[in-house]
């Protein structure tokens, strides 16, 4: 399966935030940095997040906005806006010097710009947060920014965590965000509570298997040393069996295909998610 078969019920919505994502150099005021934002998003990932948010978001009520203004859709845009100025500073941390096949800002701008652009999109992202989207949802995802950096931070100082300090970095740094897309897109598009909570326990479990392959396959000393495949297909079955309680239809369709995806290239490192 390709992966964009995965967004065939979303398709029309997706589009929608890649064309803002497209526009964000043009809301902003200078004349260099909208050259060093395009160049980042020349060439996009997966937008694997903004997937979560609008999937789980069909999965409670199929009638989803393609609206610009939507907040749907500008969850969708704000959750990659954060992923993607992590990856930014990520780059900065690690040293790296290529992302997505090409090289990354830190290698063409210099490791102080590229932190200035990160911060930059991060701002976009909280503006977006503070103008579009319900108020409620300001308290989880500051937390979540939060969570994301402290386990980054654990990261650093554990260079041999034991399995249960590796399981609680990775659940940090990748888990929580999958969770919160998927549990946002619920909530906005007015899924009880027990829907939303399905669906959070749906990403978290996904966001588990999924950064244990990355890490696997990459030869990350800290997952070899605590885990095996066997672990991550552990919590890609319990990511399916969330979804149970759901009825049938394309999007749920879609959460599950996405999981067999990531399982069946697992072979594959996730750079371009």
């Amino acid at each position: 399966m390709k992966f964009q078969e995965i967004h065939k019920p979303i398709k029309k919505e997706l589009d929608q935030v890649k064309s803002d994502l497209k526009n964000l150099s043009s809301d902003i005021p200078n004349s260099s940095l909208p050259e060093i934002i395009e160049y980042f998003f020349k060439i996009p990932g997966k937008h694997l997040r903004p997937t979560l948010v609008l999937l789980s978001a069909g999965t409670v009520n199929s009638k989803l906005s393609t609206s610009p203004n939507s907040s749907l859709i500008q969850l969708a845009v704000v959750v990659e806006l954060i992923h993607s100025a992590s990856l930014i500073h990520d780059d900065i941390i690690d040293n790296d010097f290529c992302r997505r096949g090409q090289k990354t800002l830190n290698k063409i701008y210099g490791r102080k710009v590229a932190v200035l652009a990160g911060d930059v999109i991060f701002s976009h992202a909280f503006s977006i947060i503070n103008e579009s989207l319900p108020k409620k949802f300001v308290k989880p995802i500051v937390q979540l920014t939060t969570e994301m950096c402290a386990a980054e931070i654990d990261q650093a100082q554990y260079n041999l965590p034991n399995k249960e300090m590796y399981f609680n970095i990775i659940k940090g740094k990748t888990a929580s965000f999958m969770g919160l897309c998927c549990r946002l897109g619920g909530e906005i598009s007015g899924g009880s509570e027990k829907e939303i909570l399905i669906l959070e326990e749906y990403g978290l479990n996904l966001g588990m298997a999924y950064q244990i392959i990355d890490d696997y396959m990459d030869g990350d000393i800290k997952a070899k040393s605590n885990v095996t495949m066997e672990d991550a297909h552990y919590f890609a079955q319990k990511a399916i069996d969330a979804l149970r309680n759901f009825e049938a239809s394309s999007y749920k369709d879609s959460l599950t295909n996405l999981v067999n995806y990531i399982l069946t290239f697992s072979h594959s490192k996730a750079q371009n998610a």
